[in-house]
């Protein structure tokens, strides 16, 4: 199983409700609010099933747990991508989520709406370009798999081959990428 497991832990100035400014800032964001006890809150969203199906990485399936001490706040982000090889971009997108917050609750006039939906356009702009690189694999993989199964007789090499093809291609697109950015 693939996960992005992220902590933050700051200290806010301001004196209003910690409790209900999270609440705002995840149910806005199209978080479900699950549990409060003792201040501490828990949210999700998502299921592995969609995770398959959806360019957007925030509903991806995740549950987040923040605990609010006074003014302090310490928050764990289990991220579960199962079905999606995340690319930086995506995982770039949930560090900007999570400064977000942050900055949403340290900075009273923070516009984190204007800012979330400007990081998430130009994630799925990003993603796009991938699905370029699955293309092409499945065309690569497929087409020898399609001459194969001619010969055989088997169609099912077909779909192997192409699947087999574009996974494979599309996995090595993301790595060599995130090594670059690395560098």
């Amino acid at each position: 199983m693939t996960s992005i497991n992220k902590k933050i832990k700051f200290t806010v100035s301001y004196n209003y409700d910690l409790t209900d400014r999270t609440i705002e800032y995840y149910k806005e964001s199209g978080f479900k609010h699950y549990d409060t006890e003792d201040k501490n809150l828990k949210f999700g969203r998502g299921s592995v099933a969609s995770n398959m199906w959806t360019f957007n990485p925030l509903k991806w399936k995740s549950e987040i747990e923040i605990k609010i001490a006074g003014q302090k706040i310490s928050a764990d982000f289990n991220i579960n991508a199962t079905g999606q090889i995340p690319t930086q971009k995506e995982e770039e997108l949930w560090d900007s989520f999570i400064d977000n917050y942050k900055n949403y609750l340290t900075d009273n006039k923070f516009d984190f709406k204007t800012e979330n939906d400007r990081n998430l356009s130009s994630t799925k702009k990003n993603s796009l370009k991938y699905v370029g690189w699955a293309l092409l694999g499945g065309l690569i993989g497929g087409v020898p798999a399609g001459l194969i199964a001619y010969w055989t007789g088997i169609n099912l090499i077909v779909s192997i081959g192409a699947a087999g093809g574009a996974i494979g291609l599309l996995t090595k697109k993301i790595n060599d990428d995130k090594k670059k950015t690395a560098l």
